[in-house]
């Protein structure tokens, strides 16, 4: 009896299922660790992980020392990492719609609830093979920064003439609009060249200017501010097709906590480094025609989109902008 007793328990041991171990997403930012939107952003993994336990994990493997950011979406597309966050402006000429967030005055959590956030996944799909898995922005606008006092048209609008201008491709057109001249930099080169003075200005969010150290540099800041911050978290389609139900709906509702999250988030970090900003003596000079200057810079944007496509120009810019 008890050798049949062992038998049975042997046979159960050996015919039982084993368990699958969790899934493991390898994720990369565009930013420097230091930077609050990696630091957003591993705050969206730890939730992840938290309430994946067992089922799926998310390993951050760094940020533009692993592979430079306007390279980051090409590797995402090609499943060299899973995940990613990153502007949307940097592979903008892949996915022209990136602009729709850029010039967006709705935030990510009216989006999501309005239907914008799904129409925005199915362009990425298309256009990147890429699941667009959450808007990290917060509700955090772009100021223009200077070292010398700004000059004003007599429209009331900044007067960039003859000054150089860290640029992006997402400043770009809006600095030649305005008279300045662009040099295209890093964001790991912003300090140096501050510092030589090869710049006299940048075009930066709200916030996370001070964990670069650009502000010791900075004399004054020029508002109103314009734009949102447009940093998307995104997925290899492929790599989301794959993954078991209950790991995509632990990602989705870390996403829509991590949205709702970061508007308080990033709101206390942008009183935070406001404070610090003043300290150091950087002063805030408003435009003549406030609402011009948002104007030139908001409609430039959503120009810029209707010439690269169309086609999305209209839907998107009802459900995510408003003058």
């Amino acid at each position: 009896m008890r050798k049949l007793f062992l038998a049975i328990a042997a046979y159960a041991v050996l015919s039982a299922p084993a368990f699958a171990e969790p899934v493991t997403l390898r994720a990369i930012s565009a930013f420097p660790s230091n930077l609050e939107f990696t630091k957003q952003f591993q705050t969206f993994i730890e939730r992840v992980n938290k309430a994946g336990e067992g089922v799926v994990r998310v390993q951050f493997v760094g940020g533009p020392e692993v592979i430079p950011p306007q390279q980051q979406d090409t590797a995402l597309r090609n499943g060299v990492f899973d995940m990613q966050m990153g502007p949307a402006s940097y592979y903008n000429g892949i996915v022209p719609e990136a602009d729709a967030l850029f010039g967006a005055t709705a935030g990510p959590v009216q989006a999501r609830e309005n239907g914008a956030t799904k129409m925005l996944n199915d362009i990425w799909r298309k256009k990147l093979n890429a699941q667009f898995i959450g808007w990290q922005s917060g509700g955090i606008p772009f100021y223009v920064y200077l070292v010398d006092k700004p000059k004003m048209t007599s429209e009331g609008v900044l007067d960039l003439t003859g000054l150089q201008m860290r640029s992006t491709p997402a400043y770009k057109e809006w600095f030649e609009k305005l008279g300045g001249n662009n040099v295209m930099l890093q964001t790991a080169e912003m300090f140096t060249a501050l510092e030589r003075g090869v710049v006299r200005g940048l075009g930066w969010p709200a916030i996370s200017y001070t964990d670069i150290g650009v502000h010791k540099f900075l004399k004054y800041q020029v508002a109103p501010p314009v734009w949102q911050l447009d940093l998307v978290i995104m997925m290899n389609g492929k790599k989301w097709d794959a993954l078991p139900e209950q790991a995509r709906q632990i990602i989705e509702q870390a996403a829509v906590e991590h949205e709702r999250a970061t508007q308080s988030d990033f709101g206390a970090i942008r009183e935070r480094e406001d404070k610090i900003l003043r300290e150091a003596g950087v002063q805030t000079v408003e435009v003549g025609n406030p609402a011009l200057h948002r104007k030139i810079a908001h409609d430039l944007v959503w120009d810029r989109l209707a010439s690269r496509d169309p086609s999305n120009v209209e839907a998107l810019k009802a459900k995510l902008y408003q003058e």
